[in-house]
């Protein structure tokens, strides 16, 4: 491990004893009084919304095959039932999360799956300015483009993920607020002949910490500092990556945010190559105004990929519309491009354009009904690689929440 992770370490567990006594000598501040009327104001209790999706979709290339190869199509019919469990007590929250689909083809049935997701966010407020924080969360699935990762082709081969992070949230002033955690996450592909030379695999761990600072009721300074561990593929390539990031968010009106941050990535020295430096970048806007929700965001840096590249320098545009029509449609909209460059190893480019369109009409204050269409464009940069794939379909969408007392 780099003198930079040990360095890190050590200063996150100083800010982690900092933030202990800092809470101490600050009780009496109202830094977090909003959170607790917030937390106050919401009815404690168990909550479970049990839920469930139905969808008929054309599928035009199920296999996901290139151009240079014949495309087959099918029919898909999904059953997806799921479950959300929430918990709001006078000093901790909790959420859970499962999501589980049955997949059947009409023709091709060797194909047929079982996708999972389940995650899970705690927060316990340990003082009036202290508060330890987890998430976790997991997936399975039969492709590598249903978990849309970065730097991973899109290939019909088994994929498992998981992350875990936990940390703790503090005031430690009437307007500077600092985070420390710790994370681990990594992915696990089936071992296919197709996948072998493009899908690794491996884990990570990573070291973080960020500071806010509000300068003025509309104005927050930021700044971010990690350190990133992975260990790529079978042959345990290591690979060490830090980001140092400094910006500032700002609250345009009650409902509009925008936020914006740069600094550098560096990727340390490896059995590959020298260290590489480059810029670290991100901007984003946030609107959200009764039921219209748009979430805009760009982002650069240097991550590990548990693809082919063991390290890329990844670009990211993503862009998210929820925008009420009439009392009763809808429109969910949502677009993502990216770019991977492989620093470390010398292979091939990856571009990848991913969107979906939903047309919604709310049935009954339970029930949703949409037709959607999902589209992913991605070029590995060599001939007869471009994979096209477009999906067509029906959905309905049922969930009701219940209180359990």
């Amino acid at each position: 491990m780099t003198m930079f992770l040990r360095a890190l370490s050590r200063a996150a567990v100083f800010v982690a004893a900092v933030l202990v006594a800092a809470t101490a000598a600050a009780q009496q501040s109202t830094t977090l009084t909003d959170l607790a009327s917030s937390e106050s104001s919401i009815t404690p209790g168990w909550s479970l919304t049990p839920g469930l999706l139905l969808s008929r979709t054309y599928d035009d290339n199920v296999l996901l095959r290139g151009s240079g190869d014949p495309a087959e199509h099918d029919y898909v019919n999904i059953v997806n039932p799921t479950a959300d469990v929430i918990f709001n007590g006078p000093h901790a929250t909790f959420s859970a999360m499962y999501d589980g689909a049955f997949v059947a083809y009409s023709n091709l049935s060797t194909l047929n799956s079982y996708n999972q997701r389940a995650s899970l966010n705690g927060k316990q407020q340990l003082s009036k300015r202290l508060a330890f924080v987890v998430e976790a969360n997991a997936a399975a699935a039969p492709t590598t483009e249903f978990l849309q990762i970065s730097g991973i082709p899109f290939v019909r081969t088994g994929v498992f993920t998981d992350a875990v992070r936990a940390g703790l949230e503090s005031a430690v002033t009437g307007h500077t607020t600092i985070t420390v955690d710790g994370r681990v996450e990594q992915a696990i592909f089936n071992e296919t002949e197709q996948a072998a030379s493009l899908l690794l695999g491996g884990r990570s761990i990573a070291a973080d910490l960020g500071v806010r600072h509000r300068i003025s009721e509309r104005t927050t300074l930021t700044a971010d500092l990690d350190e990133q561990h992975a260990t790529i593929g079978s042959a345990q390539e290591q690979f060490d990556i830090q980001h140092a990031v400094a910006g500032v968010e700002r609250q345009i009106s009650e409902n509009i945010r925008v936020f914006g941050g740069g600094g550098i990535s560096r990727l340390g020295a490896s059995a590959f190559g020298p260290a590489r430096i480059g810029p670290s970048v991100k901007l984003g806007l946030v609107e959200h105004y009764r039921a219209t929700i748009i979430d805009l965001s760009f982002n650069r840096s240097f991550v590990p990929s548990f693809g082919f590249g063991g390290t890329t320098q990844n670009e990211e545009v993503l862009g998210h519309i929820h925008l009420p029509i009439t009392r009763w449609l809808y429109t969910t909209d949502l677009v993502s491009w990216g770019r991977d460059d492989p620093l470390v190893i010398d292979v091939s480019r990856l571009r990848t354009v991913w969107f979906q369109i939903a047309l919604g009409y709310v049935a009954l204050p339970w029930m949703r009904i949409e037709g959607f269409y999902n589209g992913t464009r991605q070029d590995a940069g060599v001939a007869n690689a471009l994979l096209t794939h477009n999906q067509y379909g029906i959905q309905v969408i049922t969930g009701k929440p219940v209180r359990v007392r």
